[in-house]
Parts: C-alpha cells; structure tokens; sequence
C-alpha cells in the first residue's frame, strides 16, 4: 500500500515543469536599457545563443540533447527546464556586453540539467505537497497550519539555493574547458542580482553567489584570478570580493574553513566529470521512469519563469 501511494504522489509530478532560472529574481528593464520589441532580432539572437550552447556542448563532449531558445520578453531572466531547454529572454540579452557573459548565463543553466535540478525538483515539490497537505488536514490549529507551511518553505528553499550554487560552479568549468573567461559569469551577474537576505529566497544573495564563484575559480583555475577581467561590471564585484579575501587571509579560521570547503567541491568536481557524458543521471531516470509509468505523452509548462 505504501509503495502505491509513493507512486501516486510522485506521478503528481507531471502536472508542473520546474524551471530553474538564472537571475536571483525576475526583474523588469528600464527604458534606459530595454531594447524596443520592433528593433529585436529575434534570428541574429538565436544564432548567438545557439552558437555559444553548442560550443559549450562540443568542447566539453556533452551529448547533443540541449535546445537553447530565445524569447522577445522584457524579463532579466533565463530559464532551464524538464524538457532540456535554456530559454533566454531578450531583457537578459540587454545586459549582456561580450560572448563570454552571455556562456556564462548559458553554462549556468546548462549546469543545472546537467545536475539534474530540474528532474529533482520537480519530483520532490510533488513530494513536499503531498506531505505538506496530509499534515495540514491533520493539523487543527492555525498555528500548526503556519508551521507546516513554513518547513515546506524552508524545505524547498534550501534546495534551490543549493542548486544555484552547484549550476554557477558546473557553468564555471563548462566555460573554462570551452574557452571562455568564468570570471565573465561574475560580470554579468553582479549586473543583474542583488543583494538581500535570503532566508526565505529560492536563489542566495548576489554577494554570496559572487564570493562562491570567486572562491572556485581562485582554487581550481587560479591564472584567471591573477588579471582583472575588463568589464566596470567585474571591477566593482572585485572590490567586494578583495574585501572579503583579505578578511579570510587575516582569520585562520576562515582559511581552514575555505580550504576545507573546496576540497570537498573538487572531489564533487571529479565526480561530476566522470557522469557528464551520460545524458542521464540519476534524477532524470527518476522521472523518466514515472514518465513513462504515467503513460503521459506531455508535460504542461508551469508559469513560474
């Protein structure tokens, strides 16, 4: 009975698609900065992201199961979903200066399929609701109503800041192996993102995601680190991160703590390298195989971009 009922709620999955996007939060351009719709070229923009997406795929040796799309919207924001698409809107678009920005909000989103973050989100959001509403029907008081809809938050929320982390750190050595300088990932998002308390946000705040990015490029490719990257964008993050090295430098504490910290994300690394030439993990069977059990022909796409 108890494996019926998992598989039930589990094939609940089916009914949304978990899109898991690049900007810390979906904004809106200016008028300084947006682009008129009339002036969009919609043909030259995908040729561009085409181009990179392949070339990210290729020089890393990924399989070729990767579509990259390009959306005339006004939105900060790019998107990976179920389906292995990286969507990128033309508001995005807007803030990126050089070819090795816009690899690193591809190489991003390239990292969360990789990672199977989607597949896994999917299947354990459906997961969490079903809980969540059988403990909410046994729950008579408002206050364990509010309880429990605060664990299903901080469930879900500590997952996608966990994911974020790993697709910015994957995108980092999807952009090295394919040539292009990481520290262009930091550029273009210290443009985009900002900072703020993240206890309750689905991505971690901009100055986290930027030190987390600095940190493993610094250990892992450390010649880049050792030239400023030519962008006001990277200059003003670099002020930031400086400061935050040399508070590290000074503290013993934090430079065991750092070291530590990137041994284990090498040893991930590794791990990774070896499964990236499956076009399936482990949580991408997952669903595929209550996919396929389902007996569904499509996936409806959820809303939240």
């Amino acid at each position: 009975m108890k494996k019926i009922f998992s598989i039930l709620f589990l094939l609940a999955a089916f009914t949304t698609v978990q899109n898991d996007s690049f900007a810390a939060a979906t904004t809106t351009t200016t008028a300084a900065t947006a682009t008129s719709s009339t002036n969009w070229d919609s043909k030259a923009s995908l040729e561009r992201v085409n181009r990179i997406g392949k070339t990210l795929l290729t020089k890393n040796n990924l399989p070729q199961g990767i579509t990259f799309t390009v959306s005339d919207e006004d939105d900060v924001n790019a998107y990976a979903d179920i389906n292995k698409e990286v969507h990128v809107y033309r508001g995005l678009l807007n803030y990126v200066d050089y070819d090795h920005e816009l690899a690193g909000v591809i190489a991003h989103e390239m990292g969360h399929i990789i990672n199977g973050h989607c597949a896994k989100q999917t299947l354990l959001n459906a997961a969490i609701n079903t809980v969540s509403t059988n403990l909410a029907n046994n729950t008579k008081t408002t206050a364990g109503s509010v309880a429990v809809a605060a664990g299903n938050q901080l469930a879900t929320t500590k997952i996608s800041r966990n994911d974020e982390f790993e697709a910015d750190l994957t995108g980092v050595d999807l952009m090295v192996k394919a040539g292009y300088n990481p520290l262009a990932m930091i550029s273009v998002l210290n443009k985009i993102t900002g900072n703020y308390i993240d206890v309750l946000e689905t991505h971690p705040s901009g100055e986290k995601r930027l030190m987390n990015i600095y940190n493993y490029v610094a250990y892992n490719y450390p010649q880049y680190t050792k030239e400023i990257y030519n962008t006001e964008s990277y200059k003003k993050a670099l002020t930031m991160i400086n400061a935050n090295v040399e508070q590290r430098n000074s503290n013993k504490k934090l430079q065991k703590k750092y070291e530590k910290e990137q041994k284990k994300l090498l040893k991930k690394r590794e791990k990774r390298a070896k499964k990236m030439q499956n076009s399936l993990n482990a949580w991408d069977a997952s669903f595929a195989a209550l996919y396929y059990m389902s007996g569904s022909d499509s996936n409806s796409e959820s809303s939240n971009k």
